[in-house]
């Protein structure tokens, strides 16, 4: 049995080796059965494909779109941009430069100095102007110090009463209330001198 089965093989396969057109023959069956397999396996993914959209497809869509609003986005954008072009070439409104504020000048009345406040000044700056005014017109008794003039000038200041002044406002300090306040300075002792000294500065 196993020997009629080994001349049967035997004989195939020497009929194969002698007809190459049996070899063939079989190859092109070979080909057409695996063709025919993987194309009815390959119809069935692609009908998979066409009802079921790939993450592929759904990504080009979503690319697509993506585009879409950046080039609206870029529109918007530009349309932004040229927007603030011409805002910023437009130059600002030019603000008004306040005009210098002519303050008037001190003068000299019948009974005493018109003094004229400055910037951040005060009754006692006045009176300190004034003060050195009388000083330097008028003859005393007795050497005037810095110490002096800071007496007088506060002696002034009490009398007329301390308030704020306004730009350019004009105040009267009268000769009588100057050489009333320096003759009550003649009167100090060196102790009042000497704590007087450390208001000096401003002389």
């Amino acid at each position: 049995m196993e020997d009629d089965m080994n001349e049967e093989e035997g004989g195939l396969l020497r009929r194969l080796r002698e007809s190459p057109r049996t070899v063939s023959a079989l190859i092109i069956i070979l080909i057409v059965a695996a063709a025919i397999y993987a194309f009815s396996g390959g119809s069935e993914n692609e009908s998979a494909v066409v009802s079921e959209p790939t993450d592929e497809s759904v990504a080009v869509d979503i690319g697509d779109n993506e585009e879409t609003i950046e080039e609206d986005g870029l529109q918007g954008d530009t349309e932004e941009s040229s927007g603030d072009e011409v805002a910023s070439a437009t130059p600002p409104a030019a603000t008004p430069t306040p005009e210098p504020v002519e303050l008037p000048e001190p003068s000299r009345t019948e009974g005493g100095y018109m003094e004229v406040a400055n910037p951040g000044e005060g009754v006692t700056h006045l009176a300190r102007k004034a003060a050195a005014r009388w000083v330097e017109e008028n003859q005393t008794d007795y050497d005037i110090s810095k110490e002096h003039l800071v007496y007088i000038e506060d002696y002034i200041k009490d009398s007329m009463g301390s308030q704020p002044l306004t730009l350019g406002e004009e105040k009267e300090i009268s000769f009588d209330l100057i050489a009333e306040a320096v003759g009550s300075a003649k009167d100090l002792s060196e102790t009042q001198l000497k704590n007087l000294s450390k208001y000096t500065a401003a002389f």
